[in-house]
């Protein structure tokens, strides 16, 4: 760093203490050995030293034991792991999100639909649609992960913002919902203000790598190009107006700049000016500041505005330790409303109470816990941005909605993800699960027995070499395309330790005991300095 600073060089936006926090366990560089150099072992003249504790340096994606590895289906069990949690934990949530949505519904669903499976049927068509996503994303068969840190993110992007526009000119919901958010396609609307929080992460995830990982950009371009990805949705969605969403794009993305080591000062600033302004944007908005009323004494007007505030908190004290049981709750019965959309988790606590909700919470956060492990088992900065981000934004969604319910935080009408019914949501949510399993995919590098195997160079002598020239060895037939796949530079590596050892040229050991770099003998004294 000294050396690099005189010469003019900057690191990146916060890339030192990133830098610092890398080379943490670096060892420090030791003395050349010398004539004078200390015997190793011993402290003074004749008083030996303490031995030195080792301590092992826990395994990371690149870098991990070279002793082997436990194999789970042909991957490696330290990204296998976190990978069968994850999908375990979404098949759970997801199966237990349709029959809470039935519950939930039926009453509702029977009374307007005629039918108590109105509700169920389309969640399961929409929860179809968002797993044939998730295979599409998750897989290598059909997008390739370059597609990701390629201009193919910017256009996701650029198609989202598009759909953006078209809310603000032809969207529909303000009449029943009071803001304009969906776009309606017939069979249901679209929310594009969701389909925004993928596309949002895959970019700034693109934005981040460039310019932290590949110093591609400089950073003039790095801080244009982040406020343009951030800020043009963000400005588009707040317009709707949906403060809700906003919130949670631009905290995940602070989130995910503070992954790659930016200032803390820089995010600090950022963040207070965020929350002055959202408090500010709250405080002169007359419904915002009703909600924020309701947050701070929902009892107040128990049946006018803190009407569903009110019924929440009573359905979770009615539920008990055990809840009534799956299906008979009585505040689905036309008391509660949107008790299968943004107040689901109510219905959750009464008929499951505070054990079944107990249960439920901490499988959601075991998948979000794999969904962080499988970001930091990421063998790039890209993957572990992309990770992180998705889990992030489940993370951040789940907690507004059930404190909002609980009454810890103003409502904000944020959906459960993969529980609460919405076409919109469950494919956004599948699709950042998507995602987050791509990156677990992607994260099966080179093993350890691999980096062993290509690190062998072939030994022989000139008369060997000569006794082969004319016939094909077996072994060469073999990994005849192996060795044409190597580059120039891998190749020329290699011929450079043809028929010579890759331990270095030979060191003797002096003729005469106490001279030079030979040790004492057993049972001797300590040898005499040089």
């Amino acid at each position: 760093m000294g050396e690099d600073n005189k010469k003019g060089f900057r690191l990146p936006l916060g890339a030192s203490r990133r830098a610092k926090a890398d080379g943490a366990d670096d060892p420090t560089p030791g003395r050349s050995e010398g004539a004078g150099a200390k015997a190793s072992g011993t402290r003074g003249d004749a008083e030996p030293s303490k031995p030195v504790k080792r301590t092992r340096r826990k395994a990371t994606a690149t870098s991990h034991s070279e002793l082997g590895e436990k194999l789970i289906a042909g991957v490696p069990a330290r990204i296998m792991r976190p990978r069968l949690v994850f999908v375990c934990c979404l098949v759970a949530i997801c199966a237990f999100g349709l029959l809470m949505v039935y519950s939930a519904s039926s009453v509702e669903a029977l009374k307007e639909q005629g039918s108590s499976w109105y509700f169920l049927f389309r969640q399961a068509i929409f929860m179809a649609i968002g797993f044939v996503a998730f295979a599409v994303i998750g897989t290598r068969a059909v997008i390739p992960w370059r597609a990701f840190r390629s201009s193919a993110s910017k256009v996701m992007w650029a198609a989202v913002v598009v759909l953006l526009l078209v809310v603000l000119a032809v969207g529909a919901g303000g009449d029943t919902w009071g803001a304009s958010r969906w776009i309606p396609l017939g069979f249901f609307n679209l929310q594009p203000a969701e389909l925004a929080k993928p596309a949002v992460i895959v970019l700034a995830a693109k934005i981040l790598s460039d310019y932290y990982e590949d110093g591609a950009t400089d950073t003039f371009s790095f801080l244009v190009s982040m406020a343009i990805c951030l800020g043009v949705p963000a400005i588009l969605i707040f317009a709707e107006p949906d403060l809700g969403t906003t919130i949670i794009i631009a905290v995940t993305v602070f989130a995910m700049a503070y992954i790659c080591g930016i200032s803390y000062r820089l995010i600090g600033a950022l963040f207070a000016v965020f929350v002055v302004a959202a408090v500010g944007l709250a405080i002169t908005s007359s419904y915002r500041f009703t909600r924020l009323l309701v947050f701070l004494d929902p009892w107040s007007d128990p049946f006018g505005d803190g009407y569903q505030a009110t019924l929440a908190i009573m359905a979770f004290a009615s539920g008990g330790p055990f809840g009534r049981g799956i299906g008979n709750s009585t505040m689905k019965y036309n008391y509660l409303p949107e008790a299968h959309n943004d107040y689901i988790l109510a219905i959750i606590g009464e008929e499951l109470g505070f054990v079944g909700t107990a249960i439920f919470v901490l499988v959601f956060l075991s998948m979000i816990a794999a969904g962080f492990y499988i970001a930091r088992r990421s063998a790039s900065l890209h993957g572990q941005l992309i990770a992180s981000g998705c889990s992030f934004v489940l993370l951040i969604q789940f907690i507004i909605n059930t404190f909002g319910i609980l009454g810890l935080l103003p409502m904000t009408g944020k959906p459960l993800p993969f529980i609460s019914y919405g076409g919109s949501s469950v494919l956004t949510s599948l699709i950042l699960a998507g995602l987050i399993f791509r990156v677990s995919v992607e994260s099966n590098v080179q093993t350890a027995a691999d980096r062993r195997r290509a690190g062998l160079a072939v030994l022989g002598s000139a008369s060997g070499d000569e006794e082969v020239a004319g016939r094909e060895r077996p072994s060469m037939r073999r990994g005849s395309m192996r060795t044409a796949r190597l580059s120039e530079r891998e190749q020329q590596d290699i011929s450079t330790h043809m028929g010579r050892s890759t331990a270095g040229p030979a060191r003797t050991r002096s003729s005469r005991r106490g001279q030079g770099d030979a040790g004492p003998l057993p049972g001797e004294g300590r040898a005499p300095r040089s």
